[in-house]
């Protein structure tokens, strides 16, 4: 067995002890299945999120934020629902229980706590622009859920395989014209966008999100759902040319242009998005210091 041959079986071996990996509430999965039921219980979804209170405090303080400017104060979980909409609330969710698990150090991608969570952030929230920019079949709040996600296998690299990972970042060094999730495969047996997309398959995730991050480098490859892929692509794309939450990898992964070509994206509505990103970023100074 080769050196990628045996770390592969290793983060597999990571993966299937599910007490050792990250856990995301379990309130997550089931608003992620409520919010596209259009005969979704409005109550009880709002007292299975009042069931846990970190979340509970989230949504409370996040709905009344500037970012989300409600008609009126929202005092609980179910006044947050009626007066944003169930959708809008998810995507509030993601980020209070997101952000307990994405916003940490992540020494072997050279990236503080702040970065990461930016980044994740930006990506959710230019990927749901997007979806909207070209009204694609996509859902926004499904763009939004991929998105912040999209750099969750990174979490577990750098909290799992620290060692294995320096040798990674060396060789970025050695052999920059060579993107970065070769290098990976080629020490790792996985990039951290496979390991992303099988953890969230562990979490029990929809299969489309799950694809949308594994293959987030190669959306021509998706099959479940290339539109979303494309926008995570695209969004992750954007935000890293900007300066957002770029890593040890840089700028080594290339635009694709069948994620251009499947969004209808033209340079002039490339140029919109880049011209936009810092008033974009003042916009979300709320959700970024959740």
């Amino acid at each position: 067995m080769d050196a990628a041959a045996e770390m592969k079986a290793k983060i597999d071996e990571q993966l299937a002890d599910i007490q050792k990996l990250p856990a995301m509430p379990g309130v997550v999965q089931k608003i992620l299945v409520l919010a596209n039921d259009p005969d979704a219980d409005i109550q009880k979804l709002s007292e299975e999120i009042s069931k846990d209170a970190a979340i509970t405090a989230g949504v409370i303080r996040l709905s009344n934020s500037a970012y989300y400017r409600p008609q009126r104060p929202v005092r609980s979980v179910q006044e947050a629902v009626m007066t944003l909409g169930l959708r809008t609330v998810k995507n509030i969710v993601l980020i209070t229980a997101s952000k307990g698990i994405l916003a940490i150090p992540l020494e072997g991608y050279k990236m503080d706590a702040k970065d990461v969570w930016d980044h994740s952030l930006i990506v959710a929230e230019l990927a749901d622009r997007i979806c909207k920019m070209r009204r694609t079949r996509v859902p926004p709040d499904v763009a939004f859920t991929a998105g912040i996600l999209h750099d969750i296998g990174k979490i577990v690299l750098a909290q799992y395989f620290k060692k294995a990972y320096r040798q990674v970042a060396a060789e970025i060094d050695k052999n920059p014209e060579v993107s970065f999730s070769q290098i990976e495969r080629s020490i790792l047996g996985y990039d951290h966008a496979e390991i992303g997309g099988k953890l969230l398959s562990i979490w029990q995730f929809p299969p489309e999100l799950s694809e949308a991050v594994a293959l987030q480098y190669h959306p021509e490859k998706a099959q479940k759902n290339p539109e979303l892929t494309c926008l995570v692509h695209l969004a992750n794309h954007i935000a890293l040319v900007a300066g957002v939450g770029v890593d040890t990898g840089g700028l080594s992964e290339s635009l694709s242009k069948f994620a251009l070509d499947t969004l209808k994206i033209t340079d002039n509505d490339l140029q919109a998005l880049y011209s936009s990103l810092p008033e974009f970023l003042g916009e979300l100074t709320d959700l970024r210091g959740t």
